[in-house]
């Protein structure tokens, strides 16, 4: 009997084409589980988790939360589709690099150590146990600043008060001095001039307010100097809002210190005549120069300044005998040199 009969059976049983198609499905399934062991995507694995320095390109992603810290992910198998969550909360962001490495941005967390989870869709996939320390904040650092807030509703603009601090649970500022609700505006610079617009349907009021300086903003305000993009007149920051941001146009800047009290004797050169005794500084901080007393050309003034390494400074300029001084007002600008200056002793 031969192994195919005239009907292209073999051994009178299995057709030719079947036996075919059954030895073709034998073959390819080795060929299949090999090409998907050599193919298929490495399972996402957690190998490094370092703390990493945050820039300016991250404060940029993180815009509506606060940026507590960056931590720096290596290992194997990321996808730009994880998450990750530090302990029991949603990181601020997942920053995909490489398969191999990518940045986790940590937002408010517990002081201590959490795990690292990361999730595809709703399973967790990997976890790195306590790779993630927070430590506890410590006391800030902190700066004064006169400016104007502006971009604010009316109802905003009504609701701040001396002493608003925001976000209630860790402020990043808070308002020591303010001045009257009025018709928002901003501020459009070119080169070394500057000019005011209306912004319609928004309000603005002078502030003098203490800066946190930590990662609570969208910048740190105590690195502005730092960064030659803001070394401008005007400076620019977010704030954290009731509802939404709004912005601080800074246009001093103090110690958070409480200042000296002086006494300065300065002979005017220009603008005596519209001096009178009682007339301020146009300044909302405590600092503001205040008339005394007028005699002739020579005013004495009342004033809180600052100790620097240099020396004295009202309003940033260093005072020195013979130095010059200006008194600017609401109505007038009246400078002159300065006679004199008599530190007070501190009261009790």
């Amino acid at each position: 009997m031969s192994a195919i009969d005239h009907q292209g059976r073999v051994f009178g049983r299995i057709n030719l084409v079947d036996a075919a198609a059954v030895l073709l499905v034998l073959v390819l399934i080795p060929i299949g589980y090999g090409t998907y062991l050599l193919f298929r995507p490495a399972a996402p694995r957690i190998d490094s988790v370092e703390p990493s320095v945050i820039t300016r390109e991250e404060q940029r992603i993180s815009v509506g939360g606060r940026l507590l810290a960056k931590f720096k992910v290596r290992g194997r198998g990321f996808t730009p589709l994880l998450r990750a969550r530090i302990g029991d909360a949603d990181a601020l962001a997942l920053v995909f690099e490489s398969p191999t490495s990518m940045d986790v941005l940590v937002g408010p967390v517990q002081a201590g150590t959490h795990d690292l989870v990361l999730i595809d869709g709703v399973q967790e996939i990997a976890r790195a146990r306590g790779a993630i320390g927070i430590q506890a904040a410590t006391a800030s650092t902190s700066i004064r600043v006169a400016g104007w807030l502006t971009g604010l509703d009316e109802e905003v603009a009504r609701a701040i008060s001396v002493g608003t601090a925001l976000p209630e649970n860790e402020p990043a500022f808070r308002v020591v001095a303010l001045g009257p609700v009025l018709p928002g505006f901003r501020r459009v610079s070119l080169g070394e001039s500057t000019v005011e617009i209306p912004a319609p349907g928004t309000h603005a009021r002078a502030a003098v307010l203490t800066l946190m300086c930590g990662e609570t903003m969208s910048v740190n305000p105590c690195t502005l100097g730092e960064r030659p993009e803001y070394r401008t007149e005007a400076v620019s920051i977010s704030l954290p809002g009731p509802r939404r941001p709004f912005n601080l146009d800074i246009d001093e800047v103090f110690p958070s210190s409480s200042p000296v009290r002086a006494t300065l004797r300065v002979r005017l050169a220009a603008g005596s005549a519209a001096v009178r005794p009682g007339d301020r500084d146009d300044l909302l901080d405590e600092r503001a120069a205040t008339v005394v007393a007028v005699s002739g050309d020579v005013i004495t003034l009342d004033a809180g300044v600052d100790r620097f390494r240099d020396g004295w400074r009202y309003r940033g300029e260093r005072q020195v005998p013979g130095g010059t001084f200006a008194l600017r007002t609401r109505t007038y600008i009246a400078s002159g040199v300065l006679l004199s200056m008599d530190i007070k002793p501190a009261q009790p």
